[in-house]
């Protein structure tokens, strides 16, 4: 399941960009929240009406395929209910593409646009119930039709899949 979910969303021509780059990840937190009233956390949606709002930083690595970081997450039912909240921990890079630098947007350059696939644990109440994939997308540099700013996350074995962007950004950074 895990392969034919990575198929769908990365392009075909590579799961990992080449060279020794390792990057940081921002999703739905400062700075990014001075951005705009709907920049924190990053909110997204699933078919039957529920919402994660998800938060948190970490750091990944291309060559390695390692992903370090932690965050927050709230899942609401679709009439505004609490259904689970807790953290979420990064547990490797399952896959990353580059659109390249943010200089085209006249950032600095080593703010980058791309795709990430990271796996992660769900925790709630620091207990681990659901490994995901979170998949974060940053609409710099040149991105390709389709790509939207924000995140997804698919948890493996629950059924729910929180594919529909409401709000929030999300920023890599070249280190």
């Amino acid at each position: 399941m895990l392969s034919a979910l990575l198929l769908t969303v990365l392009p075909s021509t590579a799961f990992a960009d080449s060279g020794h780059n390792t990057y940081q990840y921002l999703v739905g937190v400062d700075p990014l929240c001075s951005l705009a009233p709907s920049a924190c956390p990053d909110i997204v949606g699933a078919p039957n009406g529920d919402t994660v709002a998800v938060a948190g930083q970490g750091t990944f690595d291309i060559r390695s395929m390692v992903a370090t970081g932690s965050g927050t997450f709230v899942h609401r039912m679709s009439d505004g209910t609490v259904r689970a909240s807790g953290t979420w921990e990064a547990t490797r890079l399952l896959g990353f593409h580059s659109f390249g630098s943010g200089s085209v947007q006249g950032l600095p350059s080593n703010f980058v646009g791309g795709l990430a696939l990271i796996q992660v644990t769900l925790k709630v109440h620091d207990q681990p119930v659901f490994n995901a994939v979170l998949k974060i997308g940053c609409e710099l540099g040149n991105p390709p039709g389709g790509i939207h700013e924000g995140v997804e996350l698919t948890v493996l074995g629950a059924g729910i899949n929180f594919n529909e962007k409401v709000s929030g950004f999300t920023l890599f950074i070249l280190q």
